[in-house]
């Protein structure tokens, strides 16, 4: 989760440790009573219509078939005009639905690819369109605008509309990035390029651990490649450049570029995963462009701008390093915050991607097996949305080999396991923290995986040795929605359905993270500081750029969508993942590994030998 980096200082102190503790529930646990009052009816708004495809099945069809070597259609990608034709509603549908919205005074345009239309008008035309009445609420918390009702268009029209959303502009976005200061479990001082802190945290780690170099050797650079960066916060250039100058990168002056969704100036509010996310994807591919995607951080901002990155089709690869618990999408449709086709929604455009041949890569969480818990609707275990989607690489975090002083003992971890922090647990009775949220982030830090309650086990992942059933270390229990620290761990065992994630896994530990370079929001009179950092959402830009390397053997120049192709692989015998199936020191909080199994939920099929992987992808 995003937070403030100064949030991360512990101080020394006495708390118990078995704890019952108070949930931060934010906006959503206030027993204020909420006010509404109504919209002005000359405030602009911009609402979206997601169009149905003209066959789901023919799709998903293709989709498969383009990454399948057997088919006739294998690599043979499509463009989003060819998209379009193939796959969408006809221009005579889509000028009949313009036409009606040009009645009511909007405008309107639809992103390459028809399949999302962007309405843009005053209140009182949007009401009068949609037929709904547009308020204000303010519960003492927050304050967010929603429909008192569902939009609803004349029924001719409504046949070729999936659904209708972007009436609510409440933002429940954050990244999935833990940011340490310098604290008493880390002590990182300003470095050179020479000093041992930043080749120690530099990307050159993952670059060793997962044997990217022989790519590097054969002349893989990123060459011609776009990695494209979906984010909601601006960042300073500046701070990049330095980066990889002191990384020893030498990189093309106009490597970067931003779109500005909808027209969006932009928010510094999390301008430190955006700074990361662009870093890494930069320095591991050194060759590539970059090009970061900013908008709202709503749900109409996050749609907007993948469907802009793929209806541009200059992306090779997209990193999506922000999203939310499953618990929390729950809630938000129950309050009509969030359109109750959401889901839906991201598995079509991820399908576009899919088609197109662009690999899409998400982070799955930094809560461990409890997304989102410190939003205070996690309950219990959750996945992370929109990694949930059977249509993107879901990636998980590890942590590597490293000793540690533990309630005055010496821990040490001998071998890269997943991320969760249980082994610090005795530390933690002699911390005091700011609050409950940052004691919940503490106690609840690890790679985020598990079962999906709105998407299906996928076809790829049947079959699979480990997908549908599971190993577990139950270390918290819930009472009256409050977690609670069990005095002694219990071993538990089971089968469940729904997508199963993450898929592969890499370090992500921020203590054995990666180094970045930042300056303060305003970037008034500072050098900047140097941090280590960590989190799932690092791994996702760094997953992108290694997929462009491995893109530049291929004659297609993309590999598509990833996760039929690597299930396959980790089936050979010269798979090119390692699992990581221990049942012991290995958990994300819950879920552990299972012995023998290529796949588990605490890291998915496991961590990436790139230099296998290239040979599978390329031969």
């Amino acid at each position: 989760m995003k937070k403030d980096l100064l949030k991360r200082l512990l101080i020394s102190a006495t708390v118990g440790v078995v704890i019952t503790l108070t949930l931060f529930v934010g906006a959503f646990g206030s027993v204020q009573a909420s006010s509404t009052t109504n919209v002005s009816d000359s405030k602009q708004q911009l609402v979206d219509i997601v169009l149905r495809p003209k066959s789901q099945k023919t799709l998903h069809k293709f989709v498969y078939d383009s990454v399948n070597p057997n088919s006739s259609s294998y690599r043979k990608f499509v463009t989003p005009g060819t998209f379009s034709k193939r796959f969408s509603q006809s221009p005579s549908k889509i000028k009949a639905l313009k036409n009606y919205l040009h009645k009511h005074h909007l405008k309107a345009q639809t992103y390459k690819g028809n399949l999302i239309m962007v309405v843009k008008g005053s209140t009182k035309n949007i009401e009068k369109a949609f037929k709904v009445k547009l308020v204000n609420v303010n519960n003492g918390e927050v304050k967010f605008q929603k429909a008192t009702s569902n939009p609803k268009l004349p029924k001719k029209l409504s046949k070729v509309v999936y659904t209708i959303f972007g009436l609510s502009n409440y933002s429940p976005f954050s990244s999935n990035k833990v940011a340490y200061q310098p604290s008493s479990l880390h002590t990182i001082t300003p470095h050179s390029a020479t000093s041992g802190a930043s080749k120690k945290y530099s990307p050159i780690r993952f670059v060793n651990r997962y044997k990217l170099q022989s790519l590097y050797d054969k002349g893989a650079t990123g060459r011609s490649k776009t990695i494209g960066i979906i984010s909601f916060a601006n960042f300073h250039p500046n701070d990049v450049y330095r980066y990889w100058d002191d990384e020893g990168i030498n990189v093309k002056s106009n490597r970067l570029s931003i779109y500005r969704t909808n027209g969006y100036k932009g928010s510094w509010d999390g301008y430190d995963e955006s700074t990361i996310d662009v870093e890494q994807a930069g320095a591991i591919a050194p060759d590539s462009n970059i090009r970061t995607y900013i908008a709202k951080p709503n749900i109409i901002g996050m749609v907007n701008s993948i469907a802009a990155a793929v209806g541009q089709n200059v992306a090779d690869t997209l990193s999506l390093s922000w999203g939310q618990s499953e618990a929390q999408v729950a809630y938000e449709m129950k309050q009509g915050i969030t359109p109750k086709k959401y889901n839906q929604i991201m598995n079509l455009l991820f399908e576009q991607a899919a088609a197109q041949g662009i690999s899409v890569f998400t982070a799955t969480g930094d809560n461990g097996a409890y997304d989102g818990i410190t939003t205070g609707l996690t309950t219990g275990l959750s996945v992370d949305t929109p990694s949930n989607s059977p249509y993107v690489t879901a990636v998980g975090g590890t942590t590597l080999p490293k000793t540690y002083t533990v309630n005055k003992k010496k821990v040490s971890i001998t071998k890269e396991r997943a991320w969760g922090v249980e082994f610090l647990y005795p530390n933690y009775k002699h911390q005091r923290f700011f609050g409950n949220l940052d004691m919940l982030q503490s106690f609840f830090a690890g790679s985020g995986g598990g079962f999906s309650r709105y998407n299906p086990v996928p076809s790829y992942q049947k079959g699979v040795s480990g997908i549908g059933t599971y190993n577990a270390i139950k270390l918290w229990q819930f009472k009256l929605g409050q977690p609670v620290l069990l005095k002694h761990a219990v071993k538990q065992s089971g089968k469940k359905s729904g997508r199963n994630l993450p898929d592969i896994s890499a370090n992500a530990d921020p203590n054995t993270g990666y180094s970045m370079f930042i300056t303060p929001k305003n970037n008034r009179n500072s050098k900047g500081q140097w941090l280590i950092t960590g989190g799932t959402s690092i791994v996702a830009p760094q997953m992108a750029a290694a997929s462009v390397l491995l893109s530049d053997f291929n004659t297609t120049g993309r590999l598509g969508f990833w996760n039929p192709q690597i299930y396959k692989f980790a089936k050979r015998s010269d798979s090119p993942f390692k699992p990581l199936d221990s049942r012991t020191n290995n958990t994300n909080l819950y879920y552990t590994g299972q012995p023998g199994k290529l796949y588990n939920q605490a890291t998915g099929l496991g961590t990436v030998d790139f230099t296998a992987l290239n040979k599978a992808f390329n031969e």
